[in-house]
């Protein structure tokens, strides 16, 4: 198989390469170095820092890091619209077919066992700098017009991948040091982090979080409460109804009956809706 021409240094390729094991990086160093620049991080936070700095042209991760697993930080920068368009490629131990559909999940291009033949590293990464190439233009653009309100500072990136993690977890029993490690913040920083931004707990968060979810659900579907509240993360209906009541003042079957009589009032064929209001009406 050969190998990629060598070009000048400065127009080569840039390369992130993440991993916390010193041989690992020693031997990708060796083996991709003569075709490529090469940037390194060995924790997830310092690659998420490299990562939106330099903008490389593609980022090698491990899964196993020590501040956050490679999928968290394969999920952060594909949520920054800075990073969202770098191929990222899995070079990882962890080669069982759930890693790899999480990995490939979150948004990453390619999963590489470890330990890996030299020339199949090669080959995959060029192949994948081939077909991100059309789009960098594209992606480049998209940053520009996406602006400042949509990038944020790093700390409403990091407050953004939480709220997202929040939300695809309701069913879970979730605690701040677990959904801390998922965004590579301690859990006291990310307390912190939801007090300086939304001015309320992680935990009050959640508990918002669940019944907004169960009103939506609520709303547009015809679960039965039951399922709604286990779709929005309660153990059991009447947590969920006492949650929904403390908040809207009614149950959760008296807001959706209130809210289906309400659309059949206003889809009713043959009424006057005047400025006077609807015919007949009772006061």
């Amino acid at each position: 198989m050969s190998r990629p021409a060598l070009a000048p240094a400065n127009h080569r390729p840039l390369l992130l390469l993440v991993d916390d094991q010193p041989e690992d990086l020693r031997w990708l160093t060796a083996l991709l170095h003569p075709h490529y620049r090469l940037a390194f991080a060995e924790s997830g936070r310092v690659a998420l820092q490299k990562a939106q700095g330099l903008t490389p042209d593609l980022a090698l991760l491990d899964v196993g890091l020590p501040d956050m697993d490679g999928f968290a930080l394969c999920r952060l920068l594909k949520g920054d619209p800075a990073t969202r368009g770098m191929p990222l490629l899995f070079l990882s131990a962890h080669n069982d077919v759930g890693s790899r559909i999480e990995g490939l999940s979150h948004g990453a291009v390619d999963f590489i066992s470890k330990p890996f033949h030299p020339e199949e590293v090669l080959a995959r990464v060029r192949v994948h700098l081939r077909l991100a190439s059309p789009r960098a233009e594209a992606v480049a653009e998209a940053v520009v017009q996406s602006g400042a309100e949509e990038a944020g500072t790093p700390d409403q990136r990091l407050l953004a991948a939480a709220r997202q993690y929040i939300a695809e977890h309701l069913g879970e029993a979730l605690t701040v040091n677990q959904i801390g490690r998922q965004v590579g913040l301690t859990g006291r920083r990310l307390l912190a982090l939801f007090r300086e931004e939304l001015g309320q707990t992680v935990s009050g968060y959640i508990s918002d979080e669940r019944v907004r979810t169960g009103q939506r659900l609520l709303a547009d579907t015809d679960m039965s409460v039951q399922d709604v509240a286990f779709h929005a993360g309660y153990s059991n209906a009447g947590n969920f109804a006492t949650a929904f009541r403390e908040r809207h003042g009614l149950s959760p079957q008296a807001y959706r009956v209130a809210l289906r009589a309400r659309e059949r009032a206003d889809g009713a064929p043959g009424v006057d809706q005047g400025p006077g209001g609807p015919e007949g009406e009772a006061s």
